[in-house]
């Protein structure tokens, strides 16, 4: 009985471990893209909300129209980077507990 009863505790152990082990990689996810005209860096958390922006020093010879379009596909760009990123933890996580 005590054999089985530390196999489930290690069992319990390791599956704790691999829920920290992606909750710190999750929390610490940042993805950063760069637009392609230079004007726009976007960073984005594992969650795809935008938690950083950068504009380029000068944009007085640029429309506010294509600044925005730069802005959104950027950072969109950064989301979808993200999430996949995001999902993949998640699989992997989810993968190790199955075989835990």
């Amino acid at each position: 009985m005590n054999e089985a009863l530390d196999q489930l505790i290690s069992r319990g152990d390791r599956a704790l471990d691999t829920l920290h082990g992606a909750a710190e990689y999750l929390a610490a996810l940042r993805v950063v893209r760069r637009s392609f005209d230079g004007l726009v860096t976007a960073e984005v958390d594992s969650h795809g909300a935008l938690v950083g922006l950068e504009l380029a020093e000068d944009l007085s010879r640029e429309s506010a129209e294509r600044l925005q379009t730069s802005i959104v596909d950027t950072a969109a760009a950064a989301t979808r980077d993200a999430l996949t990123q995001r999902e993949e933890i998640l699989r992997r996580m989810q993968t190790s507990l199955s075989e835990t």
